[in-house]
């Protein structure tokens, strides 16, 4: 004989919806039962699932049966699962077919209805659809929906999340692909970008489910033909149609949408994260038949099953006493057979619906049922569905946000964010930055001098924008960025004791290569918003497109920029090819660089004549992201004096320069005119050896200064290949050569720092000698505290020093009155090369001359130089 079950464990199983694939499921009729046999098989589940078990006797009409339970206090739509969060089914369609059904009563008529129009009026009387009109926004509203019902409080708060859950992914990747082209008109534009987006979105989402109106194309598409919601229709004139639609109709459009909400909310969306995913158990209603209207919506419910071949998610539990044990069962049991079980009959059931569509009622004799104590339900894998659907929806909000923008969030402290292996942006702490070991000693001198600043002073800060890490190991920045701390500091403990005001320096990493410059920037910006006391930055050193993006960001927020060797001359160039009016630059420009280049091929480079234009090749760097500026500003400034008819070889990377090397000097160049970056230099030089005739020379910008130092001071240097350069500063002079150097070198060596760049030192040195010099003419003007800083210092760098020059360590300089070109003048150019000399052993320079750089005239932005040789 068959093993006995509790018949609740067969209950249960039909309670367990599948995760893929849902299952047709019965109408259990419990048939020669005593009273309350059916109630007992249910009442476990209650609270596990939306349950619902009508009192007998309670109803005057099925349109009140459905009211109680799917209305708007309906049973099912009030009960939650227990200890998984997941909302109760919403019955929109429901409700206002309910709403619509009850206006047709007499008593809804209004006290002012015109003389002979009848109630209900016809579908097309303008006054009963002008009437309705009014109610359906006084019933179906948001804010009288939200005030009326705290099932709606909950529903919206429902809606959000999951409209959230979709729009918060879609805003942020639209963001993030916007990112590039909007960010520079509107700093904050990825997140301001999804927050509008996502938030339009959820708001009318979530508006049009708790109306009821994202589901409400239904209506035009159910089965029932003469209760369809014609194209055109207004809700109004549907509400009228229902109205006047005969009871029986409305009876099964009743139920046929009870049923369609039920099957949405079980619905599992493919796309969407709907809660229908969480659901591990089905809806449950347990019915007497010996009520009228429970047995009567038996008969609809099998009639809109028939009709219409919706699978409802809801199993419903009837209690027939009145009917005879075994009539309607699935088939008797024959001769000889064991009798049926409970879960016998079940999977008979389901194997005939399999075969030939749906059969609802399931008869089952009273005497098969099995009730033991105690019984409790096996329940475990529907809360960790439940669970696992709420870490999806935690992981589809978080997971695009944190993919796209944690990195501006986590690993790197406040301020900062982690970009290839670094961290950049602006920030204070040292192990979060995890600087290159060059600068720490460095840096930490700058944190020890921040830390003793007078506080009964006003403090005022200065920023430095430039790379604090890198990428790539022996990269050649971090000797200038080491050489612009150092000159900074110096100054910086230089002002602060005198006792006046004090100065602070705060770090922004730009990372390798500078490519993080803007996020510094904007970082920079943020902090500095509503400061008074902010007066600029220092650094931007090298000539890139992200150092551009950097000063259109600090020139939007009208900050100040002194930067030290960044002599591009499209530089500033941020708005429609003119300058900004806060950038200031501490160096020669490249225009003044090519002239120099000019000047000394025309007067012939060392032991040579003057070269002819045509045996000239111009080494142009350009990297494949064209963001370089440097090599291609000079190569342009050459090309627009006698020299412009020399021939131009562009390179992306060593391979490439090595063959144009090669190329130009079959082609006979005399001189190589190379304009990159000194990372390439080495190339150059170990080409023209071996690849050219011994009469070719090479003819370097400034940016090789540092590597020739380092390189000459290498004992397997040995070829010493001739190399004329123009340099920014004078490198035969000792360190120390004026008093302001003087200082500086003391401050080097008390920080025991190494690896630094002199020339950066200086011009860093004096860019805040400059940002001090402007502090004194504001404090001199006796100054409130509440005057932003900033302003006040960019207009006194404007025209500083033309009524007596700055002494600073880079020599003496003013900066023109110009009103948007601002370069401090008048600025050296030196001209060097190394001693090829045979036999020699000594890796020194000698001197070939030198260039003074000034305005033509005052106040002009037209630049003369004018050089000596020899």
């Amino acid at each position: 004989m068959p093993t006995e079950r509790d018949s609740r464990e067969v209950v249960e199983g039909l309670l367990l919806r599948p995760f893929w694939r849902d299952l047709p499921l019965p109408v259990l009729v419990i048939t020669g039962a005593p009273a309350g046999r059916a109630g007992q098989l249910a009442e476990r589940f209650n609270g596990r699932l939306p349950y619902a078990k009508p009192v007998e006797g309670a109803h005057r009409s099925l349109a009140d049966l459905v009211d109680g339970l799917a209305g708007p206090k309906g049973a099912l739509g009030g009960n939650r699962v227990r200890n998984t969060l997941l909302p109760a089914p919403r019955f929109p369609l429901t409700e206002f077919v309910l709403w619509a059904w009850a206006q047709r009563a007499k008593e809804r008529r209004p006290e002012q209805w015109p003389q002979g129009e009848r109630w209900p009026p016809v579908p097309d009387s303008r006054h009963g659809q002008e009437e309705l009109k009014q109610r359906f926004s006084a019933r179906f509203g948001v804010r009288p929906s939200l005030k009326a019902d705290s099932r709606k409080r909950w529903a919206a708060g429902d809606f959000l999340v999951r409209a959230a859950v979709f729009f918060v992914p879609v805003a942020t990747v639209l963001a993030w692909w916007l990112d590039a082209g909007i960010t520079d008109l509107i700093p904050l534009a990825p997140g301001l970008l999804a927050l509008l987006l996502g938030a339009g979105a959820i708001g009318l989402q979530a508006v049009r489910y708790i109306r009821g109106s994202a589901f409400s194309r239904w209506f035009r598409r159910h089965r029932y033909e003469d209760l369809r919601r014609k194209v055109g229709d207004s809700r109004q004139a549907y509400a009228l149609q229902l109205m006047n639609a005969p009871e029986a109709r409305i009876e099964l459009l009743l139920v046929y949408a009870m049923l369609e909400d039920l099957r949405q909310a079980y619905r599992k969306w493919p796309r969407i994260p709907w809660p229908s995913w969480g659901r591990g158990l089905y809806a449950l209603l347990v019915l007497n038949t010996a009520d009228q209207w429970h047995a009567r919506f038996l008969e609809v419910y099998q009639e809109v099953l028939h009709d219409t071949g919706i699978v409802p998610p809801l199993l419903v539990i009837a209690e027939d006493p009145g009917q005879p044990a075994l009539t309607g069962q699935p088939g008797r049991t024959r001769a000889g057979e064991q009798p049926r079980t409970v879960a016998d009959d079940v999977e008979l059931w389901r194997s005939r619906v399999a075969l030939r569509g749906p059969e609802p009622r399931l008869p089952l004799a009273s005497d098969k049922l099995r009730l033991t104590e105690p019984y409790r339900p096996r329940l475990g894998k529907v809360r960790v569905r439940a669970v696992g659907y709420w870490l999806a929806m935690l992981a589809l909000l978080l997971a695009p946000p944190l993919a796209v923008y944690g990195s501006n969030w986590f690993g790197c402290g406040p301020g900062m964010m982690r970009a290839e292996q670094q961290c950049v942006g602006l920030g204070d702490d040292l192990a979060e930055i995890a600087p290159h070991p060059v600068l720490l000693p460095i840096l930490e001198r700058i944190k020890q001098q921040n830390a003793d600043i007078d506080t009964r002073q006003r403090v005022i800060t200065v920023f430095y924008l430039g790379p604090l890490t890198t990428s790539h190991p022996g990269d050649d920045q971090v000797g200038g960025s080491a050489g612009e701390l150092s000159g900074i500091a110096a100054r910086q403990g230089a002002y602060n004791r005198l006792g006046s005001w004090q100065i602070k320096v705060e770090l922004a990493n730009a990372g390798q290569s500078f490519r993080y410059a803007k996020f510094a920037a904007d970082m920079i910006r943020q902090r500095a918003a509503g400061d008074p006391d902010v007066a600029g930055v220092i650094g931007l050193a090298w000539s890139r497109t992200e150092t551009q993006d950097a000063i259109r960001v600090l020139g939007d927020a009208h900050i100040p920029m002194l930067s030290t060797t960044n002599s591009a001359d499209k530089t500033p160039l941020v708005y429609n090819d003119r300058p900004s009016p806060y950038f200031f630059r501490m160096a020669a420009p490249n225009s003044a660089q090519a002239r120099a280049f000019e000047l000394w091929l025309a007067h012939g480079l060392p032991g040579r004549k003057p070269v002819d234009p045509r045996r000239v090749a111009v080494l142009v760097e350009s990297d494949a992201e064209d963001h370089e500026l440097y090599s291609e500003d000079l190569a342009e400034g050459l090309a627009k004096g006698p020299y412009g008819s020399a021939k131009p070889y562009r390179f992306a990377n060593q391979d490439e320069l090595a063959d144009k090397v090669q190329l130009a000097c079959q082609e006979h160049a005399e001189v190589l005119l190379y304009t990159g970056r000194a990372t390439f230099l080495n190339t150059v030089a170990d080409t023209r050896e071996h690849q050219c005739p011994d009469n070719v020379q090479i003819l370097a910008g400034d940016d090789v200064t540092e590597k020739l130092v380092e390189l000459l001071g290498r004992e397997d240097f040995t070829n010493k290949p001739a190399i004329s350069f123009v340099a920014l500063n004078d490198m035969r002079q000792g360190q120390g050569a004026n008093r302001t150097q003087t200082e500086i070198e003391s401050w080097i060596e008390s920080a025991k720092a190494k690896g630094v760049s002199r020339v950066h030192a200086w011009l860093g040195y004096d860019a805040l000698l400059a940002v001090t010099s402007a502090l004194n003419k504001i404090k001199a003007s006796d100054v409130d505290e509440s005057v932003n800083i900033a302003e006040s210092v960019a207009y006194n760098l404007r025209g500083l020093g033309v009524d007596g020059l700055i002494q600073g360590a880079s020599g003496k300089f003013y900066f023109s009155e110009d009103a948007e070109s601002h370069s401090a003048l008048p600025r050296g150019l030196w001209l060097f090369s190394t001693d090829p000399a045979a036999g020699s052993t000594a890796n020194g320079v000698v001197s070939q001359g030198g260039c003074t750089v000034d305005e033509k005239a005052p106040g002009t932005a037209e630049l003369e130089v004018k050089c000596s040789f020899g």
